[in-house]
C-alpha cells in the first residue's frame, strides 16, 4: 500500500504539540511497518531525525509557498495518487486523494478566538469542517477533542476514533546536577521554584497562575515562579500583575526553551499547568517523566491525560490553584505519591501503541479505497 503523509509539521521549529506529534508518530510508524511505502511530503527541508528512516519511508521536500497544502502538496498528490493520504495536523487539501485520514488535535480557535489572527481562525474553521466532511476516518487525540467535534460541528461519533499520543522521553537520561545548576544560574533561578511551560497567553491561564503565586508569596513561601515560553495574546496582563507586585523579582521569564527545558523540569518543586484548554496536554506527561508533581485543570483533556497522577483544580479559581500549590509544597507524602502515580501513568502513553492503532486505520481506509 502507498501511504502519503503531510510531514511538514515535523520540520517546523520550534516544535509544539502538532509538530511533536507528527515527528514522533512518523518515527514510531517507521519502527513498526517495514512493508507499506510511505512518501513524507515536506516544505521546510528534511528533519535530522529522518536521517535513519528505513527505505520504505521516503522524505520528499517541495518548495514552500503560501497555502502550500492547497497548492504544491495538492498537485503532487494528484500526480502520485496514493492509496491513502494522512494529514497528522488536520489540513486535507481541497483537491485531495480519494481516501484521506486526518488527526484533529483541538478546537481551541473556537473557544479562544482572541488567541488567533482573523485569517488563522478562518482557515482553521474551514479546514476543520472540510476534514470532518471528507476524511474516511478522523483521529482525535483525546476524548475531550472528540466530544468537542461532536458538540461544536455535529460530527458523527462513529467516524472519530480516539487515539492518545505517546511519550518519547521515559528512558532519557536525566540531566546531571551540574548541568541543571548551570542552567538555573544562567536564568537567575534559585530553588525552590514552581514551573510553568507553554505560551504565555490567555488560553494557558498564566495570569491566574501569577495571581495564585503572589498570594502565596504574601503568606511567606520561599519559592520563585519560573514561566518558560514565548509571549502570546494576553501577555500584557501577566506583565502588569508582575510589575505591580513587590515580589516581581521572584517571577522569572525565560523566553523560549529548547534543551534547557529538561533542566528546568529536573529542578522544579511543582509543575503548575491549570490551562483553560488543551487538546491533549503533553507538558503534564513531560513533567511526570522528570518526577515532578503536577497541578493541572479538571477541564478539557487535562484530567483525562493526568488521571489520578495530578492535583486537579478549577482553572478559574485562583484560590483553589493557590491552595493546591501550598498543599503540594508542604505535603511530602502527597508529593511522593504524585511522582509515583505519574510514572505509572506514563506507561499508558506509548508511541508504539499509538502508531499501531494509526497504522490499522490507514490500512483499513486504504483497503476500502481500493475496492
Amino acid at each position: 500500500m502507498r501511504i502519503a503523509i503531510d510531514a511538514s509539521p515535523a520540520a517546523k521549529e520550534p516544535r509544539t504539540g502538532t509538530e511533536f506529534y507528527t515527528l514522533h508518530l512518523i518515527l514510531a510508524l517507521a519502527c513498526l511497518d517495514p512493508v507499506n511505502e510511505y512518501t513524507l511530503w515536506l516544505n521546510e527541508g528534511v528533519p535530522g531525525e529522518f536521517a535513519d528512516l528505513p527505505g520504505n519511508f521516503v522524505p520528499r521536500p517541495i518548495p514552500r509557498r503560501r497555502l502550500w497544502a492547497q497548492t504544491r502538496l495538492a498537485r503532487e498528490l494528484r500526480q502520485q495518487r496514493p492509496d491513502v493520504f494522512f494529514a497528522p495536523a488536520n489540513v486535507i487539501p481541497f483537491l485531495h486523494p480519494r481516501v484521506c485520514v486526518t488527526t484533529i488535535h483541538d478546537v481551541g480557535f473556537h473557544y479562544f478566538p482572541e488567541c488567533y489572527s482573523l485569517l488563522a481562525r478562518w482557515y482553521l474553521e474551514v479546514t476543520t469542517r472540510f476534514a470532518l466532511r471528507r476524511a474516511a476516518k478522523v483521529i482525535a487525540v483525546s476524548e475531550a477533542t472528540r466530544d468537542d467535534l461532536v458538540r461544536v460541528y455535529g460530527a458523527e461519533p462513529s467516524r472519530i476514533e480516539v487515539i492518545h499520543s505517546g511519550v518519547t522521553i521515559m528512558d532519557r537520561e536525566l540531566p546531571s546536577p551540574d548541568r541543571v545548576s548551570t542552567t538555573l544560574d544562567r536564568y537567575g533561578i534559585t530553588p525552590p521554584y514552581l514551573l510553568f511551560l507553554g505560551r504565555l497567553e490567555t488560553k494557558k491561564n498564566v495570569s491566574r497562575i501569577v495571581e495564585a503565586f503572589l498570594t502565596l508569596k504574601e503568606r511567606g513561601i520561599p519559592h520563585q515562579l519560573v514561566l518558560g515560553g514565548t509571549p502570546g495574546v494576553g501577555f500584557e496582563d501577566v506583565q502588569r500583575l508582575i510589575q505591580a507586585s513587590r515580589f516581581q523579582k521572584d517571577v522569572v521569564l525565560t523566553g523560549y526553551l529548547g534543551e534547557e527545558k529538561a533542566d528546568l523540569f529536573s529542578g522544579a518543586d511543582v509543575f503548575v499547568f491549570p490551562s483553560l484548554y488543551e487538546g491533549f496536554g503533553f507538558p503534564i506527561l513531560e513533567a511526570a517523566t522528570y518526577g515532578v508533581p503536577v497541578i493541572t485543570s479538571r477541564t478539557s483533556s487535562l484530567a483525562e491525560v493526568a488521571g489520578n497522577a495530578a492535583v486537579l483544580v478549577d482553572p478559574l479559581d485562583v484560590g483553589e490553584i493557590a491552595r493546591a500549590i501550598a498543599q503540594v509544597i508542604v505535603d511530602e507524602e502527597l508529593r511522593a505519591k504524585l511522582v509515583e502515580l505519574g510514572r505509572d501513568r506514563l506507561r499508558q502513553f506509548d508511541w508504539g501503541n499509538t502508531a499501531g492503532r494509526v497504522l490499522r486505520i490507514l490500512q483499513e481506509a486504504g483497503s476500502l479505497g481500493a475496492v
